[in-house]
């Protein structure tokens, strides 16, 4: 397949992100419990809800973040650069959990009063997840059917 600037600008981008995500979530393996960890990785505070259910819920990802879902995007972004089918179709199934869990985050974080109404938030915190899910998601499809 041919490999474009925007193939380019996809496939560096779902690089850039999940390296950040699983960076952040590696350090949430190490240090589940720690306040930095607490303060940057997960948000919001234990003490505001069940903590049991707080750290349950946030090591869940902390565990299938770096694990499963990064190398699913890593192995698609390369794929695709190197303008292979099944880096396009591995990429195309990475997509899913940027638009899926951030979902399950948006009712979470509005459920136990986490989110904050600020531009933070809706773009870098939220927001920039699901949309580049979408985009991805859509560009790969749409290359798959060429």
């Amino acid at each position: 397949m041919e490999v474009t600037i925007l193939t380019w600008a996809v496939a560096v981008a779902g690089l850039m992100l999940i390296g950040l995500l699983a960076a952040l979530q590696l350090v949430a393996v190490v240090n589940p419990r720690a306040r930095w960890t607490i303060d940057n990785v997960y948000g919001g505070t234990p003490d505001a809800t069940d903590p049991n259910a707080y750290f349950a819920f946030n090591q869940g990802y902390a565990w299938a973040d770096p694990f499963f879902w990064a190398p699913l995007q890593i192995a698609g972004s390369i794929g695709m650069l190197l303008g292979e089918q099944w880096g396009f179709l591995l990429a195309l199934a990475a997509s899913v959990p940027f638009w899926y869990s951030a979902i399950l985050i948006f009712i979470w974080d509005r459920n136990m009063g986490f989110r904050r109404n600020t531009v933070g938030y809706w773009v870098v915190v939220w927001g920039m997840w699901p949309a580049f899910g979408v985009l991805e998601g859509v560009y790969c499809f749409a290359r798959l059917l060429e």
